[in-house]
């Protein structure tokens, strides 16, 4: 595309042209500029891409977008619009033609289940249509392949490049994770979403959102944006989702669901559940799983997939890494991965372990996180009786320490049982060799995340998984 034509299609307030070169693709992250390529100036949250439009001029890019005051170079176009962000989607979109109108497109918004859920409907729309990519927390996969993402919902120009990367692969049905800052800061803008999901909202971001009335007009972006809608109705928010979209299709276990789950049975490692008719099996005893499998149930059947296909479907899903994941031992005691990080996933996971044994609880918190936040996580495992190995989950910009004692002070309000254990492993050690034959022992936060940031943003290399086997190895 020229110069000239690209004007005619975005909004801009002024522009400069110092060169004839062929526009093709677009990024804001100037390490990532190859010849000839437009660098989109964003000012984000932790730094200010105007700082680093020399350094993408020195890499190659050719053409300048920004919204702040800069200095000019020869050689190079410039056009200065209002907002960088917006047009980083808009000029993506124009550039990439529009893949996701190609395609069958699912979001999935909410504080938990996200991942679960996508995860699930990119697993049924591989058994049922032959393929499909997922885009998310634990990566791309597109097909069977998997790429890391640098964030849960990348930014527009990387996804439609995914999606044409799809299309070039015969895949058109496409699920991803649409974070709360991905729709806020539309990363997400110009997609053409068919479907959109809410799971539900509890407690988190808030030290970038400020208030849970934001929060949730950021996930509703989502919505506003699908041309279905589907919402969790047993959910506070989700009712107010609901009064927003009175179109939306709903799920739940209560009667005012569309799709209701009924007649639920706990087997010992599954549970089963009757749905319009229709016997569903699958394996796990969390009760919040049934939530994620209902919104996947609902969304399929509205593509058109009949509920016996997606039953007998469903019943093979194994499941994911790190959702309720148990750990294979000789030791007779229940020992679970999970990627729970708030205080509603804690109280999830919490209330689906038997009420006959012990339960003891492996985690840290986030250094991006408000005091409020780690003190509901301690209540949560205080009120659910459950002994708290308090550890190490990427202090980033913080102390362990500082983390350490705002959680601790939300167990000391209810009177829980803790120890506080810095290393991770140690603490596993610990809670492993506390627990009885069939105690439950959780290991939380960490999940498929292949690091921890124990300094600032940088990344050490952890495997959960693995530190789990060596903690069990240690017994």
């Amino acid at each position: 595309m020229i110069f000239e034509n690209l004007l005619e299609k975005i909004e801009y307030v002024e522009y400069k042209k110092q060169n004839n070169i062929e526009l093709q693709n677009i990024t804001n992250n100037s390490k990532n500029i190859k010849e000839n390529d437009i660098f989109v100036a964003v000012a984000g949250n932790l730094s200010d891409g105007h700082k680093y439009i020399a350094n993408a001029i020195e890499n190659g890019a050719k053409t300048v977008v920004y919204q702040n005051n800069i200095d000019f170079e020869d050689g190079i176009n410039y056009i200065r619009v209002s907002d960088s962000r917006k047009t980083l989607s808009v000029i993506s979109n124009i550039l990439e033609d529009y893949p996701s109108e190609k395609m069958t497109v699912i979001g999935v918004t909410g504080t938990n289940g996200k991942t679960t859920t996508a995860t699930t409907i990119y697993y049924l729309m591989k058994e049922i249509y032959g393929s499909a990519t997922n885009i998310g927390t634990d990566g791309t996969f597109i097909g069977d392949k998997r790429t890391d993402n640098s964030n849960t919902t990348p930014d527009i120009y990387l996804l439609n490049k995914i999606f044409n990367e799809s299309l070039e692969n015969g895949i058109d049905r496409v699920v991803l994770e649409a974070s709360s800052h991905g729709l806020y800061q539309n990363r997400l803008m110009g997609i053409d979403f068919d479907y959109g999901i809410f799971t539900n909202l509890s407690t988190e971001h808030l030290d970038y959102h400020k208030t849970m009335d934001n929060y949730f007009d950021a996930k509703m972006i989502l919505l506003e944006n699908s041309k279905n809608r589907i919402v969790n109705i047993d959910d506070s928010y989700g009712k107010k989702a609901k009064k927003r979209f009175p179109d939306a299709v709903t799920f739940g276990l209560s009667e005012e669901a569309d799709y209701r789950a009924i007649d639920i049975k706990k087997n010992e490692t599954t549970t089963d559940f009757k749905l319009k008719g229709v016997d569903f099996t699958i394996n796990s005893i969390a009760d919040y799983e049934i939530y994620n499998k209902l919104a996947a149930i609902v969304t399929l059947n509205l593509m058109g997939a009949s509920l016996e296909e997606i039953s007998s479907k469903l019943k093979e899903f194994k499941g994911i890494p790190s959702r309720f994941q148990y750990v294979k031992n000789d030791l007779g005691k229940n020992i679970i991965i999970d990627f729970a990080h708030t205080p509603r996933a804690f109280e999830a996971i919490f209330k689906s372990i038997p009420k006959d044994v012990k339960t003891i609880a492996v985690f840290g918190i986030n250094g991006d996180r408000n005091a409020e936040f780690r003190r509901l996580i301690g209540n949560a495992c205080a009120k659910n009786d459950v002994f708290a190995v308090v550890t190490t989950d990427d202090p980033k910009f913080e102390t362990y320490e500082k983390i350490r004692d705002e959680i601790v002070l939300g167990i000391k309000e209810y009177d829980g049982e803790y120890k506080t254990i810095k290393d991770r492993k140690e603490a596993m050690i610990y809670a492993i060799s506390k627990a009885n034959k069939g105690d439950y022992i959780l290991m939380l936060g960490k999940g498929e995340e292949h690091f921890l940031k124990l300094n600032g943003n940088e990344k050490t290399p952890y495997n959960e998984y693995e530190t789990v086997l060596e903690a069990i190895a240690a017994q």
